[in-house]
């Protein structure tokens, strides 16, 4: 197996020497969504003391291993000193996520589909976009953003019609929630998680009842007779009981697409892993994993990671930890 290698930039310029000398433990925390990835650094502080990054400052992180790797920019925003013993840690969040998609704006469309809507927010950026055809095809005869960022816009879009969003390397991504798919529909490959790269103690897998429900109703105002109607969506055949999604709809099609997403959530929810492995640099959120070689029931049976966290530290090299939830198709 190829050893891993950690690069790091701080502005632009990579660093070595007393920084690598320094340097006790370095992970960076890839997450499926608009949630901020995230880096985090501790350094050895003893006398002579160690001038850390600065605030504001972008480091760059590269974790490699043979061809395939991972790499990510943060803004560093956080710079903790602990004294006796000395130590420093760093904090950082995605340099992809625009400070200015929290601020609140007021505006509406009207006729237009998903897709034009988030590519045109992603514009308003200065993003580059990429939208599954899936889950952007429902067209809107009005719909407004009343003093909400278009971050809480886009998650609360992105909730009712079933899909993910993030933004990576300038790019805003629109997929498909839970399916393991590119943005034009290709299917990725499951990575095999073998029994012989499974660090001891840390592979579960877990099974619960809970928020389980045979059906899924939500509701609609029909305009032609100015009434509120109701839609039904099977959920989980095992189990018995009803959710209603109290959020109103403004037509069928909606509440329809709402409600079949909040079904295919809550069966990914039914079974739910978390591990961690022999350094595996190349593996993101969203990516299919399977287990093999660790016990029947749960060998080939895919989940889409949610949390991927790579981890660096002089004694151990690199570990690879994942959460993640069953994949339904």
């Amino acid at each position: 197996m190829t050893h891993p290698k950690v690069l790091v930039d701080i502005d632009g310029v990579p660093v070595s020497g007393l920084f690598f000398k320094r340097l006790v433990k370095l992970s960076v925390t890839d997450r499926e969504g608009i949630q901020s990835d995230a880096l985090e650094m501790t350094f050895n502080d003893d006398e002579p003391h160690f001038a850390s990054p600065r605030r504001g400052a972008v480091a760059s992180v590269t974790i490699q291993s043979g061809d395939v790797g991972f790499a990510g920019s943060y803004i560093i925003d956080r710079v903790d000193h602990s004294c006796l013993p000395y130590t420093i840690t760093v904090g950082g969040h995605s340099a992809d996520l625009r400070s200015e998609m929290k601020t609140g704006k007021s505006r509406h469309w009207d006729d237009v589909s998903v897709k034009e809507i988030v590519a045109e927010i992603a514009a308003d950026h200065g993003l580059k976009s990429k939208i599954s055809d899936v889950v952007s095809g429902h067209v809107y005869s009005w719909i407004g953003q009343q003093d909400e960022s278009d971050l809480h816009f886009l998650r609360r879009l992105a909730k009712r019609h079933g899909a993910l969003f993030t933004i990576k390397n300038g790019t805003l991504l629109w997929l498909e929630l839970g399916a393991g798919k590119t943005a034009d529909g290709t299917v990725v490959p499951s990575v095999k998680i073998v029994r012989t790269e499974i660090i001891l103690g840390t592979c579960k897998t877990f099974e619960s009842d809970v928020d389980r429900f045979g059906a899924v109703k939500a509701f609609y105002q029909d305009r032609g007779s100015a009434t509120r109607q109701e839609i039904v969506v099977k959920g989980d055949p095992e189990a018995d009981g009803e959710h209603v999604i109290r959020d109103p709809f403004s037509s069928k099609e909606e509440a329809q697409a709402a409600a079949e997403a909040y079904v295919k959530e809550m069966l990914r929810g039914l079974m739910t892993t978390s591990c961690s492995i022999v350094g595996r640099p190349s593996l993101m959120a969203g990516q299919p994993i399977s287990y093999f070689g660790v016990r029947p029931g749960i060998d080939g049976r895919e989940f889409i990671t949610e949390l991927v966290k790579h981890t660096y530290t002089k004694k151990g090299g690199v570990r690879t930890s994942f959460d993640g939830k069953l994949r339904v198709v």
